[in-house]
């Protein structure tokens, strides 16, 4: 083959994985987060916008993550399923979730809550599992998989290869989030806080409250 159409290819491939990279979930998250100027909650007028580092408490609705059965207020959950092509093959997801109840973080002094509306978020997925064909999925994962539709195995009853993957934020947990302040009575909100007023988080000019718990991301 033609040296100039192998490093045209070459070329073509790696600005694929460029653009995968810079555009995945994760990458956009941490450069809102990173561009964010940080500040303590009490700092926070009306208005103002900024980064966020604090801990999960548990000050109103809660939620329990499917797969790990935990208590939380926010889980993402993301089933991806490995189908062959030829010599070779890629995983698919599947199923995707993503669900959010009251999420209030505080940074030791102030409370605030979060908007749940346009939240662009990466939570590190500390929970995973696989099946596949040696390996059985457990009747907890089956009654999982059930739940949205699936299965963990196709035609003549073989296992597919399939592989589970859950990130929460779960009570006491640190993670950042970023996004513009406007103060509001806790009771506003229903939620069991002693404090006379609590910030809420709400999407920016970029249109989205970013929030990770990633470590790399709240220090």
């Amino acid at each position: 083959m033609d040296p100039f159409f192998i490093f045209i290819f070459l070329a073509f491939f790696a600005g694929l994985i460029f653009v995968g990279i810079y555009f995945s979930r994760k990458s956009v998250v941490r450069r809102a987060l990173k561009k964010a100027g940080e500040k303590r909650i009490g700092e926070f007028m009306d208005g103002d916008t900024g980064k966020i580092v604090g801990r999960v408490v548990f000050a109103g609705r809660t939620l329990t993550a499917p797969l790990s059965m935990r208590s939380c207020v926010y889980y993402h959950i993301v089933v991806e399923e490995y189908r062959s092509s030829g010599k070779s093959g890629s995983w698919h997801t599947i199923i995707e979730d993503e669900q959010k109840g009251d999420i209030v973080i505080s940074d030791g002094s102030h409370y605030a809550v979060i908007d749940p509306q346009q939240i662009k978020s990466f939570l590190v997925p500390d929970v995973n599992y696989s099946s596949g064909t040696f390996n059985d999925a457990t009747p907890h994962l089956e009654q999982f998989l059930s739940h949205y539709g699936r299965k963990s195995t196709g035609l003549f009853g073989l296992n597919k290869s399939l592989r589970y993957r859950e990130g929460i934020l779960e009570k006491d947990e640190t993670f950042a989030v970023s996004g513009q302040g406007q103060w509001i009575a806790p009771q506003s909100r229903g939620l069991n806080i002693s404090a006379r007023r609590v910030l809420m988080i709400t999407p920016g000019q970029e249109g989205h409250v970013y929030l990770s718990d990633d470590p790399a991301m709240t220090r």
